[in-house]
C-alpha cells in the first residue's frame, strides 16, 4: 500500500512541474511591456548587470536606448541633463553622494532582475525579459504557498489562476514591481498564517522593498493569524502568548531587516528617509474624495478590478460555521487594506500609468484575496456554478481593463457619463486627464470639459482661481443661479449640463486672449494672423475689402451697445459697419465710438459684425496683404 504522504509528495512534484511549465510557456508567449517606472528599473538592472552598482551612467543609458529604441526619447531626457552637468536631473532620478546619479526608487527589484538580465544577454535573448522572469518567479512561489494552503494541486492551480484574474494578468509583463509585490504579499500572508513565519516574514519584507506602505504587513499578518487561531475560551492573554514564538519573532525580524534597507539607503545618499515622499507626495491630498476614488472609481478603482472577489466576501466568506471567526479575519484584512490605501492617497500623480485598476489598488487588494482563499480552504468541495461565476466576472474585468488606456475613460465610465452624467464626479485629476486625453498635472487656471468636442455636458473648474467665472462664461459675465453644481475637494467644482450665466454688471471686453482663442469671438473672414507686438500692436490686421467678426453671446444676455478699438493703416480713416445685417453707417473706429445696436440684436445668441474698409492696400512688395484696420478689441454693453 502506498503511503498517503508519498501520494501527497508525488502530487506536489507533479504540480510544481506543471506550474513551472505553464509559467515558462507564458514567459515565451509575450514580450515585456516597458511600462510603469520603467526608466528607473531598466537602467538599474542594466547598471547592476554591467558594473555591479546602482549608479546610473551614460553607458547604461546608451545600452537601454539600444535595447528599447521605442523609449529612447525618454532616456534621452536624463542623458541630456547628465551631459549638461545639471544638478537637478530628470525627476525620476537624484544626485547622491559625489554627485552620482541614482534612481529615486530603491534598487531591490532591479537587483533581482540583474542576474536573469545578464544570463539572457549571454544567451543572445532579450534581456528586458528578465523582469518577466522575476515577476513569474514570484507567481511560482505564490503557487507553492497555495499548495501549502489547500494541499491540492487542482485547488492551488485555481488559486494561481484567480490571482492572475485579479490583476496578475495585467501587470506580469510590466518592467515594474507591481506583480512581484502583490504575489509576494499574498504568499507572505499565506505562509505566515499557515505556520511558516520565516518564509512569510521574508516575503513580506521583499514585497515592501519597492512599496514601503506594505510595512503594515508586520502588524496585520500576526493579527490575521491571531483571528484565524483565536480560541474563545482561552482568553486574550493566552491567545497572544500562543502567537508570540521564537520563529514568529525571527520571521518578522527578517522581514523588517529587508524593510529598513530603503530608508537607510535614502538617508545615506539623499539625507532623507524617503526621497519619493519628499519629491512626489503631499499629505494635503489625503482626502475622502481620493479614498472613495481608490475603491470605487469606474476607471481605476478596486471595484472594477475585483468585483467578484468583493461580492464573494460580502455574500459568502463570512458565512462560515464559525461566523465570528470569519468576520474577525475579514475585518482585520479590511483594516489592512485601509492602512495600505491611505498613504497612497498622498501621491501627486493620482491618474498615473495603469492597466485598469491602479497599481496601488492591485497589491493593496491582496489581503482581501487572502481571506477568500483562506475561507475556500475550509470547504472540502467547491460548488461549481459559483466558482464559474467568480472566474467569469473576474476575467470579464481583465478584458475590460485592456480596452482603454489610463488617459481615456473606461467603457464603464463612458456609460455613466452617457446615462447618468449628473451622478458621476470622479476625482478631479482623473477627469481632467481623461477628458483631455493627456498625462499632465491638473492646472487650477484651466477649465476641463466633457466631451472635448461638441457641446460640453460636464465642466470642471477651480472656484478659487481669480476670474474663473469670466473664463467660463465670457468677459463681463458670471455664473448665474440655477447651475447644477457639485463640489469636489481642494476648491474643484463640477457643473453638469448647460452653463447658466449672467452679466456681472460691467462691460464685456474681448481682447488679445479672445482673438487668439477664437471663442467666443471668432475672426470669421477678412483677417490676417493675430499679432502680439505689445501695446497698441496687440491685435489683428484686416485683409481685403471686407472683414467679419462673429461673437457667440452668453445665454440670456441682452446687449445694447458696441464699440471697437484699433487704428488705421495709411489712407484709411473710417469703416462701414453692419451688425446682423443692419447698416450702422461709416464710423471712425480709431476714435472713441459707441454704436447703438438695433433692438433684439443678439437674440439668437450671436452678433455678426461686418466691416467695409475704405482703402485697403499692401504696405510694400514684400507684404502683399491689403491692410486697412488693425483691430485691438471689442466691447459690448
Amino acid at each position: 500500500m502506498i503511503s498517503p504522504y508519498k501520494l501527497a509528495g508525488h502530487e506536489a512534484r507533479r504540480y510544481m512541474l506543471a506550474l513551472a511549465l505553464a509559467l515558462l510557456a507564458l514567459l515565451t508567449a509575450l514580450r515585456p511591456n516597458i511600462n510603469g517606472d520603467f526608466v528607473e528599473y531598466t537602467l538599474l538592472a542594466s547598471a547592476f548587470a554591467t558594473h555591479g552598482t546602482p549608479e546610473v551612467r551614460l553607458s547604461d543609458i546608451a545600452d537601454l536606448k539600444r535595447l528599447a529604441p521605442e523609449r529612447a526619447a525618454v532616456y534621452e531626457v536624463l542623458e541630456k541633463d547628465m551631459l549638461a552637468g545639471k544638478h537637478e536631473v530628470y525627476a525620476a532620478f537624484e544626485r547622491g553622494r559625489g554627485e552620482q546619479v541614482y534612481a529615486v526608487h530603491f534598487f531591490g527589484y532591479p537587483l533581482l532582475a540583474a542576474v536573469p538580465f545578464k544570463l539572457l544577454q549571454w544567451c543572445g535573448l532579450p534581456p528586458l525579459k528578465s523582469f518577466q522572469v522575476i515577476n513569474l518567479g514570484m507567481v511560482y512561489i505564490l503557487g507553492l504557498a497555495l499548495f501549502r494552503l489547500f494541499g491540492s494541486a487542482r485547488k492551488a492551480g485555481a488559486g494561481v489562476l484567480l490571482f492572475m484574474a485579479c490583476g496578475g494578468v495585467l501587470y506580469w509583463t510590466w518592467t515594474s514591481p507591481e506583480c512581484l509585490s502583490a504575489a509576494a504579499l499574498l504568499a507572505g500572508l499565506i505562509y505566515y498564517a499557515s505556520g511558516a513565519p520565516l518564509r512569510g516574514g521574508l516575503l513580506g519584507g521583499l514585497a515592501a522593498l519597492q512599496n514601503p506602505t506594505i510595512l503594515f504587513f508586520f502588524g496585520f499578518a500576526p493579527l490575521i493569524k491571531l483571528a484565524i487561531e483565536y480560541q474563545a475560551g482561552a482568553g486574550l492573554g493566552a491567545n497572544l502568548r500562543r502567537q508570540i514564538t521564537a520563529r514568529a519573532a525571527l520571521g518578522l525580524a527578517l522581514g523588517l531587516g529587508l524593510l529598513v534597507l530603503p530608508p537607510l539607503w535614502n538617508l545615506y545618499q539623499f539625507h532623507v528617509p524617503n526621497i519619493i515622499v519628499k519629491k512626489f507626495s503631499d499629505a494635503g491630498l489625503i482626502s475622502l474624495t481620493r479614498l472613495v476614488s481608490f475603491f470605487f472609481d469606474l476607471n481605476q478603482g478596486m471595484l472594477i478590478g475585483l468585483p467578484a472577489v468583493l461580492a464573494a466576501l460580502g455574500l459568502w466568506a463570512w458565512r462560515a460555521p464559525e461566523r465570528r471567526r470569519a468576520a474577525l479575519v475579514l475585518a482585520a484584512a479590511a483594516l489592512f487594506v485601509l492602512a495600505l490605501s491611505v498613504p497612497a492617497l498622498a501621491v501627486l500623480n493620482w491618474n498615473s500609468g495603469a492597466a485598469g485598476m491602479m497599481r496601488y489598488v492591485f497589491w493593496s487588494a491582496m489581503p482581501l484575496l487572502f481571506v477568500l482563499l483562506w475561507r475556500a480552504s475550509l470547504v472540502p468541495h467547491w460548488p461549481l456554478r459559483p466558482l464559474q461565476a467568480l472566474f467569469a466576472l473576474q476575467l470579464l474585468c481583465m478584458v475590460h481593463a485592456i480596452t482603454y488606456s489610463y488617459v481615456k475613460f473606461s467603457p464603464l465610465a463612458r456609460l455613466a457619463l452617457a446615462l447618468a452624467p449628473a451622478h458621476y464626479h470622479p476625482e478631479p485629476e482623473i477627469f481632467a486627464e481623461r477628458s483631455g486625453q493627456n498625462d499632465d498635472y491638473i492646472n487650477p487656471a484651466d477649465i476641463y470639459v466633457y466631451p472635448r468636442e461638441g457641446q460640453p455636458i460636464k465642466w470642471l473648474y477651480n472656484q478659487a482661481q481669480p476670474g474663473i467665472e469670466a473664463h467660463l462664461c465670457g468677459p463681463g459675465m458670471a455664473l448665474a443661479d440655477g447651475n447644477r453644481i457639485t463640489d469636489s475637494y481642494r476648491n474643484w467644482r463640477y457643473i453638469d449640463g448647460a452653463l447658466h450665466c449672467r452679466s456681472d454688471g460691467g462691460p464685456i471686453q474681448y481682447g488679445l486672449t479672445e482673438l487668439r482663442q477664437g471663442t467666443p469671438l471668432k475672426l470669421s473672414a477678412g483677417w490676417s494672423g493675430v499679432e502680439s507686438g505689445g501695446g497698441i500692436w496687440n491685435g489683428v490686421w484686416s485683409t481685403g475689402a471686407q472683414s467679419t467678426i462673429t461673437i457667440t453671446l452668453p445665454a440670456q444676455l441682452s446687449v445694447r451697445q458696441l464699440s471697437l478699438q484699433g487704428h488705421y493703416f495709411d489712407g484709411n480713416t473710417r469703416s462701414g459697419v453692419r451688425v446682423n445685417g443692419i447698416d450702422l453707417g461709416w464710423v471712425q473706429l480709431d476714435q472713441a465710438n459707441t454704436l447703438a445696436l438695433p433692438a433684439g440684436a443678439g437674440a439668437d445668441g450671436q452678433l455678426r459684425i461686418e466691416l467695409k474698409h475704405e482703402a485697403p492696400h499692401a504696405p510694400n512688395s514684400q507684404d502683399p496683404r491689403e491692410l486697412a484696420f488693425f483691430l485691438q478689441g471689442v466691447t459690448l454693453k
